[in-house]
């Protein structure tokens, strides 16, 4: 039976378990209801698999959502606690007046009387004939007297469900109510085989079951009324009896072919014979059908894959089966056979690669400083403010199951050096970023207020010879996303704080081979950044996103060489080139996790190398007091993302 998740906001809202295709039929059989079933299947004893019917698109029935019945007003208590049991929301009653104020009798008449309403069910009335009357026998065209008029009434009777425009309507009304209907329902007639059974070959239609299983389906009620059927026989032997008080495959066929005479196509006469929409028609067939795999979905792979299964795992959530947005977008993939590109949007891959540049960030900053922080060409006692501005551009290539990813900043950093003595200096720094994030149809703003602090301390003096240098970095992170889904599924927006911590040690060694200054350097990076849980707003798919927090360590080479100072005219010139390695010593993608109605979506940075190689050229001019420097820098990570930064400082001692 369905799995029933109860999520109270303004309704109550139902979700359903995944059915399988070897799921079995457990519905109740009732002794004073025969024809009782669920849509879902028919049990193996009255002719069917034992098991739920499978749909196109690898769709299965899903159980305990619709039942079809005769009518309820012979239940014993038994099965009237039984039904209780099954949390039926809705009894749908077909019949006409005269069916249902009775008085019972034999043959055709034997369920007449009020509905025995189930526990929590609510009754509504849809006289599908719209006559006092069911018609009548002895003034149809021919009047029954023999097994073919019989046969010929009944084809005439399912003829008319098409032809009938007071029919059409009532039958309009029994799908709207049952795709608004947020609790398992159930419709009947008399014996709930003609217009119940008209009504669960559109159900089943619209899901998708194949004809042969719909034709094995309503022929099925011969076996669940046998009993009855064969009891009212031996008192009212005959042909006429025969024919009219079972189904016959030529009954229903002949309802079909009116369909295709007066329509094309059953589509058709959903569309415009009985005014369903395209919604209506969606939010019947995911109340019916649960998808085991989505169009596309088993040849996906990394965050397309993940995507994908949180489109896949919604199917059970209350935005399934309702008219929302997903419903929507969903139903109509599966008739595209495409999810269109969603499953890359869904999950939020931005998050992540916001996360993943923030690591990097230090990076740049510690190279737009670099030029100022060592303190070196100061004298004992000397202050140097700086003003030090960089931008540039880094991306990572999309590859199979990921989205590219590009990341623009643009920033500066204010502070001052000072040099404490012959051997060691120490600097402050205080600065802003402005990033921008973008992968999969989405954006981030990545803000950064930040402060970092060092020094360094020469074994013999600053100027030449060995040295130890350590930085503490910490920024203040405002974050802002937004995310286009696509798919009619609108854009969700959302912000939250973050922080950077970070820090790192190195060695090197400032050699002097004339006109050349060399210095080598290995050191150590570790850079932490949480960004904290938020919840997105703006569509049915936002998410809520869980705190991400990831530490990223690296081993770092670096070499410089620069000429000595050149003299031209009033300024000094000194050309230098800079190359650098970073070897990450754990793993360098970052994991972000979003969150809707208890369904998880996990998504991975683009941006995933174990290692990142930087080349760049910088001039620097000095001018008595006056510092200015420019310099430009290739960056390279693995065969998947590169990029190129600028920067540009001044500085002035005393």
């Amino acid at each position: 039976m369905r799995n029933i998740l109860v999520c109270t906001t303004s309704m109550v809202l139902l979700s359903f378990a995944p059915a399988s295709a070897q799921q079995a039929i457990s519905t109740p059989i009732l002794q004073s209801d025969e024809n009782f079933r669920d849509l879902a299947g028919i049990s193996a004893g009255n002719g069917g698999t034992g098991f739920v019917d499978t749909t196109s698109n690898n769709g299965v029935m899903r159980t305990g959502v619709f039942y079809r019945s005769e009518a309820l007003s012979q239940l014993n208590p038994a099965d009237w606690a039984t039904l209780s049991m099954l949390h039926i929301g809705l009894d749908i009653d077909l019949r006409t007046n005269s069916e249902i104020t009775g008085p019972a009798s034999l043959p055709f008449s034997p369920n007449a009387g009020i509905d025995i309403l189930p526990i929590g069910t609510n009754y509504t009335w849809v006289n599908i004939y719209g006559t006092i009357s069911p018609p009548s026998t002895s003034t149809s065209t021919p009047p029954v007297t023999d097994k073919a008029s019989a046969v010929t009434y009944m084809k005439t009777t399912y003829q008319n469900f098409v032809t009938d425009p007071v029919q059409r309507a009532a039958f309009h009304t029994v799908l709207i109510d049952l795709a608004n209907e947020a609790d398992p329902a159930l419709y009947h007639c008399s014996g709930g085989k003609d217009r119940t059974g008209w009504t669960s070959m559109l159900l089943q239609s619209i899901a998708g079951v194949s004809p042969t299983t719909i034709m094995q389906d309503y022929l099925a009620s011969n076996n669940y009324m046998a009993a009855s059927i064969a009891q009212i026989l031996k008192d009212y032997p005959g042909e006429v009896y025969k024919v009219m008080l079972g189904v016959r495959r030529g009954f229903l066929q002949a309802g079909l072919d009116q369909v295709i005479a007066s329509y094309g196509s059953l589509n058709a006469y959903l569309i415009q014979g009985l005014g369903l929409t395209q919604a209506d028609i969606y939010v019947l067939r995911a109340k019916m059908v649960y998808y085991s795999t989505l169009p596309g979905q088993s040849g996906l792979a990394g965050n397309a894959a993940s995507g994908a299964a949180f489109l896949n795992a919604l199917q059970n959530s209350p935005l399934s089966g309702h008219y929302t947005s997903y419903n929507y977008y969903l139903q109509s993939a599966i008739d595209m056979g495409t999810l269109g590109g969603v499953e890359t949007q869904v999950g939020g891959q931005v998050h992540a690669d916001a996360v993943s540049y923030l690591l990097r960030q230090p990076l740049w900053v510690d190279g737009a400083i670099a030029p100022y922080t060592s303190g070196r060409d100061l004298d004992v006692g000397q202050t140097r403010i700086w003003l030090a501005g960089l931008g540039g551009y880094f991306g990572s290539d999309g590859r199979t199951g990921f989205a590219s990813s590009t990341e623009r900043s643009a920033g500066t950093v204010m502070g001052g050096t000072y040099r404490i003595g012959d051997q060691a200096s120490a600097y402050l720094g205080l600065g802003n970023i402005l990033g921008s994030v973008g992968s999969a149809g989405a954006s981030a703003d990545v803000n950064t207020a930040l402060a970092t602090i060092g020094g360094r301390y020469g074994f013999s003096t600053l100027e030449a010879g060995p040295y130890v240098a350590a930085r503490a970095n910490v920024g203040w992170v405002d974050y802002q996303s937004k995310r286009a889904l696509g798919g009619g599924l609108g854009t969700t927006q959302g912000n939250t704080k973050g922080a950077v911590y970070g820090g790192g040690a190195d060695v090197g060694d400032v050699i002097r081979l004339a006109p050349f200054i060399i210095t080598p350097q290995l050191g150590v990076r570790v850079t932490q950044v949480t960004l904290g849980s938020f919840d997105e707003s703006g569509s049915e798919l936002a998410l809520g996103v869980n705190r991400i927090k990831h530490t990223s360590s690296n081993v770092l080479a670096d070499l410089d060489v620069s000429l000595d100072p050149q003299k031209l005219d009033d300024w000094t010139i000194a050309p230098s080139v800079a190359v650098g390695y970073e070897q990450a010593l754990g793993n360098p993608q970052v994991e972000s996790t979003g969150t809707l109605y208890g369904f998880n979506v996990s998504q991975y940075s683009a941006y995933d190398s174990q290692y990142l190689m930087k080349v760049g050229l910088a001039v620097t001019a000095q001018h008595g007091a006056f510092t200015v420097k420019a310099a430009v820098n290739a960056v390279y990570a693995a065969e998947t993302s590169s990029g190129i930064n600028a920067q540009l400082s001044i500085g002035y001692k005393f």
